[in-house]
């Protein structure tokens, strides 16, 4: 549905399509028989969308006919990026809730520069030596940012964990060089099956050991989490879901959709230190003392 009203509109249904399918699946994931809420207005996603197209749109005509005020467009938008992406964040955060209580993004405009700029743009200087480190960054900027009424988030990991995932993957990759190597040697269509496989491995390992040590690091007040997705799983559900969603010419989709996030909740653990419901009682009673700031003028989703 959401499909064929997005075409019949020319895209512009794509915000509502948005509202419905998230709507959907936070309603349907539950903790102490509660749903999770979205909220977010189609309208304010439209507009973000209409700004970000409008920009591009602008961008594409100008660079056939001025490529100097085309390169300072682009300069220009890398520059505003991280206040996008912030904003972003802080949208999609303070419409998603539990129990009456928002979530929110207290994140800075300069720690996004650093983190989605200047770490990355190391990482390039040091032909990737430092992408371990710029991700890991990212993700503590928006954990440690994120609160739940007026609790942060904490989170623990550090960079050395982050690159020894990387430093793990290294095996995998020579064994996979030296094979599809080998395989075009002797037979050369069998190189396509072996970067297949190497390919499916790698997506699935680096999804699997980002999000366990995403979870397993991080905290709300006293409460953990705790993440278990195994490689091998992860990969036969992205094996048959890619071989379902080609067969059926996209119609399985909806399916593999609900099963990857069917089986993350299903290896994903909140391990309460305590009464959950007290704390849940103490963070609206806080919530509705103090207020929550909603008529901001920019509260629109950019989709970054």
């Amino acid at each position: 549905m959401n499909i064929i009203l997005s075409v019949i509109t020319l895209g512009i249904y794509l915000a509502w399509a948005k509202v419905r399918r998230k709507q959907y699946f936070y309603g349907n994931t539950k903790l102490l028989g509660s749903s999770f809420e979205y909220l977010a207005s189609p309208v304010k996603i439209l507009k973000g969308r209409i700004i970000v197209a409008g920009f591009f749109i602008l961008y594409s005509a100008i660079s056939t006919i001025a490529p100097i005020i085309s390169g300072i467009m682009s300069l220009v938008f890398i520059l505003i990026l991280p206040w996008l992406i912030v904003r972003s964040l802080v949208f999609n955060a303070r419409n998603s809730a539990f129990r009456n209580i928002r979530f929110g993004f207290k994140g800075s405009i300069m720690e996004a520069v650093k983190v989605y700029i200047l770490w990355p743009l190391a990482a390039t200087l040091t032909l990737g030596a430092l992408s371990p480190y710029a991700y890991f960054r990212q993700k503590k900027f928006v954990v440690e940012n994120t609160v739940f009424g007026r609790t942060a988030f904490t989170f623990t990991a550090t960079a050395r964990e982050y690159y020894r995932i990387c430093f793990g993957a290294l095996i995998p990759i020579i064994a996979g060089v030296l094979l599809i190597g080998t395989a075009i040697f002797f037979f050369a269509p069998a190189s396509a099956l072996v970067f297949l496989v190497l390919y499916l491995y790698l997506f699935a390992y680096f999804s699997v050991k980002a999000t366990n040590l995403l979870f397993n690091t991080s905290s709300l007040s006293p409460h953990w989490f705790e993440a278990g997705l195994k490689v091998g799983e992860y990969m036969m559900l992205v094996l048959t879901n890619s071989l379902g969603v080609a067969v059926t010419l996209g119609l399985f989709f909806p399916w593999a959709k609900v099963r990857t996030i069917q089986y993350k909740l299903q290896h994903l653990t909140l391990l309460a230190a305590g009464n959950l419901e007290g704390f849940i009682a103490d963070e609206k009673e806080q919530v509705s003392a103090i207020g929550e700031e909603v008529g901001d003028f920019f509260d629109i989703d950019f989709g970054l």
